[in-house]
């Protein structure tokens, strides 16, 4: 998308905000409520040798600035490593215009920084690969990308998650059954989520460079999580990769609550 018809695109959407707030002359960019249901489930992947540099010139073809590094996905680890996640949340917003009810997304993430001339350092923050949504979606590579195949269902005894995609080449499924279902309390969890994660989710970055500037408060800075008792079925492939054990898989107990800061950088890039 090319960046010039992106901001015009961006001017129509702030044309229909407020004015004294959001108007295409401020270019003030538009901040966005989302509150993330519970069960928002990361299934981390750590990247075998061969898979680092697939990935890699994916990334290169979009942005040669950006470059893969890795990191500590939980507390308790001691090294960092290459990772591959899929989240998959129910969410809702103000902005989604459907009475705020919950929309379902799975994002593949990898982490990154990013080359910035005018600061003269890297900058770091998450990178969505690719995802899919079960309504439709916005973003500043597509502008709107339609609806795919996406389920989330959730029953007494067990979650299964089923995504297909054939223009990202995306298949994935899992299906676990929670702690408490088989010992009727829940998991003492002896590790969380390491700060690591937290850093790289202030800026959330699209493949063309634009990113999405994200606020947040103790929703996340002191997020509990639990790691399911039994895990069954799950793959994922993954342009021209498959991936079958996960490294971890945990998903949060409790709604988090963000500000996103929509395309933030839209307006400052250069043309």
């Amino acid at each position: 998308m090319k960046l010039n018809l992106l901001r015009f695109v961006y001017r129509g959407i702030l044309t229909g905000m407020p004015p004294i707030t959001y108007n295409p002359i401020t270019k003030t960019p538009l901040h966005v409520p989302f509150c993330i249901q519970p069960k928002s489930t990361y299934v981390n992947y750590k990247l075998c040798t061969s898979y680092v540099p697939i990935l890699q010139q994916y990334i290169h073809d979009h942005d040669p600035t950006m470059d893969m590094i890795p990191i500590k996905m939980l507390s308790d680890e001691t090294a960092s490593s290459y990772y591959l996640s899929v989240n998959i949340y129910n969410c809702s917003s103000a902005i989604f215009f459907n009475g705020l009810e919950d929309i379902t997304r799975m994002e593949i993430n990898t982490y990154i920084q990013k080359w910035n001339p005018d600061k003269e350092k890297y900058e770091k923050g998450t990178l969505i690969l690719d995802y899919t949504s079960n309504a439709l979606s916005m973003d500043p590579i597509h502008i709107f990308k339609e609806k795919e195949p996406l389920t989330f269902i959730e029953t007494e005894t067990k979650y299964t998650i089923r995504s297909m995609s054939l223009q990202d080449d995306i298949d994935f499924q899992i299906q676990f059954i929670p702690w408490i279902v088989v010992h009727k309390y829940p998991k003492i969890m002896k590790r969380n989520i390491h700060d690591n994660l937290i850093d790289f989710s202030d800026a959330i970055y699209y493949k063309n460079g634009i990113y999405d500037k994200l606020y947040y408060d103790t929703s996340l800075l002191r997020a509990s999580i639990e790691e399911p008792y039994v895990i069954n079925n799950t793959l994922l492939q993954y342009r021209g990769m498959v991936f079958y054990q996960p490294d971890s898989v945990f998903y949060f107990t409790h709604p988090i609550s963000f500000v996103g800061s929509m395309w933030d950088n839209v307006f400052s890039l250069p043309s």
